[in-house]
């Protein structure tokens, strides 16, 4: 039992190892975004020496270099964390993550002269100072966090027509995660590794650890986001479209889909609408959040939406697997998945009780 109790304490840092080897070999082998691939290998290289710290602790073979690390690294993990959310929004680098990490720089200085001050009191106010610390940095990674994957999204309804969802759901559960894995760090950081002084008691957290560490990596190792998603718009500082031109730009847009039909076009980006109306992207999203209050995806779903109820009830559909199959692929639906769910949404009703409902009508 004792052995096992000791093999399950070394799981956070073996699953943290696993995963620093396996973000060092892809940026080694150039798969996947170099800089994001090279922040999570450093997270998790960060992680692989505190989980290293937590085992030589509750292995009774604790140094002061353990001792050491273990309270600057803390102070690493969730700054590095963040500059990995920057790197997957393609956020540009900034000065808020080296501000992040100058609590682990000053425990770094402090940890040395609290540690062998004979004044209990200057130990006590070095730790106390750094889970203040851990604490202010969770919750600003966590709020910042949210803002950055927020603004992605909305980032990319302004860019893609298509529902890219599917981008944007590891992302979710990764932010989902991040958050179980704040609040848990945060209790077992306010505690302190003290109460868990036996093998038994530090098995749960141990367990806990592992499976959110081993989770975040999958989330992150499978989560990717298009270019196009940040890409800045050359005319961004340009001057921002007034109120008239606004209703022009969108009588002009409006005109455009009506008799060209591009939102038949399952790939349609905010680009292809530019060109196709001779302005930028920036103008195009101004004009339709002006005009109709919603993001350029929620505007061309709404014109595929109004094809997709005029192909449903078209009486020469002799079945109904014909007319949902033409609905889907001719008003420009990327996938049936899409199209059931966004139908359900906007019209409160499944694509064949929408078209047996009007049809009876029709007939009545």
């Amino acid at each position: 039992m004792e052995l096992m109790n000791h093999l399950i304490i070394t799981l956070p840092m073996i699953i943290c190892l696993g995963w620093a080897v396996f973000f060092l070999i892809r940026c080694a082998t150039r798969n996947g975004e170099m800089r994001v691939s090279g922040i999570l290998f450093l997270f998790y290289t960060i992680t692989t020496i505190l989980y290293a710290d937590h085992w030589l602790y509750f292995s009774g073979i604790a140094t002061y270099a353990g001792e050491w690390s273990y309270r600057v690294v803390n102070l690493c993990v969730y700054p590095v964390y963040y500059a990995y959310l920057r790197a997957l929004t393609r956020e540009s680098k900034s000065l808020e993550v080296s501000f992040l990490l100058l609590p682990a720089l000053a425990m770094a200085v402090l940890f040395p002269f609290a540690k062998h001050s004979e004044e209990g009191l200057i130990w006590e106010g070095a730790n106390l100072f750094a889970r203040i610390c851990f604490a202010a940095q969770v919750a600003w990674v966590w709020y910042r966090g949210y803002g950055l994957l927020n603004r992605t999204i909305q980032r990319m309804d302004d860019t893609y027509s298509d529902d890219r969802s599917h981008l944007l759901r590891p992302t979710h559960i990764l932010l989902q995660l991040f958050g179980i894995t704040a609040a848990v760090s945060m209790v077992l950081n306010i505690i302190g590794r003290e109460p868990f002084a036996d093998d038994l008691s530090v098995t749960l957290p141990a367990i806990v650890m592992t499976v959110l560490l081993y989770c975040l990596g999958y989330v992150a190792a499978h989560t990717t986001l298009p270019q196009e998603t940040v890409t800045e718009d050359t005319a961004a500082t340009e001057e921002p479209v007034q109120k008239e031109d606004s209703i022009a730009l969108m009588q002009k847009i409006d005109r455009l889909m009506r008799e060209q039909r591009l939102y038949t076009n399952p790939h349609l980006t905010i680009q292809d609408l530019a060109a196709a109306a001779n302005s930028n992207r920036t103008y195009i999203s101004n004009a339709i959040n002006r005009t109709y209050g919603i993001s350029f995806s929620q505007y061309v779903t709404r014109q595929r939406i109004a094809y997709a109820k005029m192909v449903l009830t078209d009486p020469r559909y002799q079945t109904d697997k014909s007319a949902v199959a033409d609905a889907i692929t001719l008003s420009g639906f990327a996938s049936d998945t899409t199209f059931y769910r966004v139908f359900k949404d906007a019209t409160g009703e499944t694509p064949l009780q929408y078209r047996h409902n009007n049809l009876a009508k029709a007939s009545s």
